[in-house]
């Protein structure tokens, strides 16, 4: 069988506060479209077919970008569980408490963390998207890797999804055995000789199905491509076999073979999902969102950031900048391609008015930091977004954002003392790129243009002391 995209398609088997609900628009749009939301795990710019020249082939992530908008200039955390956070909270994920990946251990409650009271968790304060969602009568499910730590207050369930089959860590072996840490809802799930790709996608179609009457938030958080991928030093495959034989026929030798075959795999599975979207007569309903969580990892495996410097764990380019599509017929003019400066935090924002409710101004004590995303793609790119300041830290890594403006810099690995953390970079010489000119990071300018350099450091300096709280 062959999807609309003319893809092979596999056979696969709290009440919270009243949250306003705005009625259907005038073009007869309704008010409650269905939202999917997918993200790769360590997918580099440069590992998708249409953003540049790769061997990898990304096609339902391209068909997407044709179909509805391509942001060329979309940012991230350059770690996993801070990003996810910050879609799921709308705000930055320093000022959550997730400040790095979350705690270890099944409590995400460190030694660390319990020494300093520097938890690596979302504190309990700050309501997640599906709570939302909810509240405004939406079903809601997640499939895949979770990552936003494991204590009974974080784990999906207590943040508002009614389905949850996955993994709560942030990594976890594609085939599973059975003493896999596969779960759904909180019990063991075993499904020995599975592929996670496919049981993440085959239940995320499987909840699309039993609630097409109903308006859902699927969230398919797929482990692709993160490791464990095959090694020198651990030379065991992790795409399935018809994947690796279709790049080896290509030429791509290993490593790279591993890694493209379980980037393809996962898109390809998320074609199935849109099949299934047309086949229920739900695609024109539907939001479909689909990006990267943190560039390519490349001291490990074999990413491709493309014409971008650094990777994951970094703050110059290719460390937070991702290939993201969204797509809704009728809605999203097609064929959009926008060099707005987006941002992992916009899709809370973007999701919700999506979905008709009212964006709070605050999530628990705080400002929602992002905005929504719609205005300026439903006028294919040409309403802007506001002009803003983008501001990064990853314990040390900084970095901040103005236009074309660049600030990167290196402190020591500050542990979540915020204060410290400001205190050291206030000393520490920074470097500065026009993005516009330089997009590979390579020459600093900030002796050149100093009134630029300083704005951008003090500003970026008041928000690392804001991320101490009170």
């Amino acid at each position: 069988m062959k999807s609309a995209l003319g893809l092979v398609l596999p056979i696969t088997s709290w009440l919270l506060p009243l949250v306003a609900v705005a009625a259907a628009d005038p073009g007869g749009k309704p008010a409650r479209p269905n939202i999917v939301l997918i993200i790769s795990d360590d997918q580099g710019y440069g590992d998708a077919s249409s953003y540049g020249s790769t061997d990898l082939q990304t096609p339902v992530m391209d068909q997407i970008g044709r179909e509805g908008i391509r942001f060329t200039h979309f940012r991230v955390n350059p770690l996993c569980g801070p990003t996810r956070a910050a879609v799921m909270t709308g705000l930055y994920a320093t000022e959550t408490g997730m400040w790095r990946g979350p705690g270890e251990g099944a409590g995400a409650r460190s030694k660390e963390g319990r020494e300093r009271g520097r938890e690596r968790r979302v504190r309990d304060e700050f309501q997640f998207l599906p709570q939302y969602l909810k509240a405004a009568g939406y079903v809601t499910g997640a499939f895949g890797k979770w990552h936003l730590a494991a204590d009974p207050k974080s784990v999906p369930n207590a943040r508002g999804f009614d389905e949850f089959v996955g993994f709560l860590g942030g990594a976890h072996p594609y085939w599973l055995t059975k003493n896999s840490k596969i779960q759904q809802n909180g019990k063991p799930l075993a499904r020995p000789g599975a592929h996670t790709t496919d049981l993440f996608a085959d239940h995320a179609i499987a909840f699309i199905k039993a609630n097409r009457g109903r308006p859902f938030f699927c969230y398919v958080p797929f482990n692709a491509v993160h490791g464990p991928l095959y090694r020198e030093d651990a030379p065991r495959t992790s795409g399935k076999p018809e994947w690796l034989d279709f790049y080896e026929k290509r030429g791509v030798d290993l490593p790279r073979r591993d890694y493209n075959a379980v980037m393809t795999h996962a898109d390809r599975r998320v074609g199935d999902i849109l099949e299934t979207l047309r086949e229920l007569g739900l695609e024109r309903d539907t939001l479909v969102i689909y990006h990267s969580d943190n560039g390519g990892i490349l001291h490990t495996y074999p990413s491709n950031n493309g014409p971008l410097r650094g990777g994951k764990g970094e703050t110059y380019e290719g460390g937070i900048r991702v290939p993201a599509v969204m797509r809704w017929p009728g809605v999203i003019p097609a064929g959009t391609i926008s060099p707005a400066n987006a941002a992992h935090f916009d899709l809370f924002s973007t999701i919700l008015e999506a979905a008709g409710v009212a964006v709070p101004e605050k999530n628990g004590s705080l400002p929602v930091r992002g905005v929504s995303l719609l205005p300026h793609a439903r006028s294919g790119g040409s309403e802007a977004l506001p002009d803003r300041h983008l501001f990064w830290d990853l314990y040390g890594a900084c970095g901040a954002l103005h236009g074309d403006w660049k600030l990167v810099g290196q402190i020591s690995n500050h542990h979540g003392r915020f204060d410290q953390a400001a205190a050291e970079a206030a000393r520490t010489k920074f470097e500065l790129y026009n993005l516009k000119e330089d997009i590979a990071e390579k020459n600093d300018v900030s002796g050149n243009h100093p009134e630029i350099y300083r704005d951008l450091k003090e500003r970026h300096l008041a928000w690392l002391k804001a991320q101490a709280g009170p």
